[in-house]
């Protein structure tokens, strides 16, 4: 019983842990202050809120008001899209590609 207690905790850590794929951001003749920088705005950009809060209809996201939990995420479509815009393209790492 332990053993599945703690195999369904660990499962969606280690299913994400694949799904993320690993790589970088490359463009020809950036310097890193340039990619850092564009980094940075990209980040910036593609920040978006999200909460749950504990009343009224139940669970549900948490917009204004009282919120149990909130913060901000990066959202990866927005944030691939403003790199991809600034002249970015994704390498894959080779040894993930296999």
């Amino acid at each position: 019983m332990r053993i599945l207690k703690y195999s369904l905790l660990l499962m969606p850590m280690i299913l994400a842990a694949c799904a993320t794929q690993s790589g970088l951001w490359v463009k020809a003749d950036v310097t890193p202050l340039q990619f850092n920088q564009d980094n940075y705005v990209c980040l910036q950009e593609s920040q978006q809120p999200f909460g749950f809060n504990q009343g009224g209809y139940g669970w549900g996201p948490g917009w204004g008001g009282y919120n149990g939990y909130s913060g901000v995420q990066t959202n990866p479509e927005l944030y691939s899209a403003c790199m991809k815009a600034r002249g970015y393209s994704w390498q894959p790492d080779i040894a993930a590609s296999r």
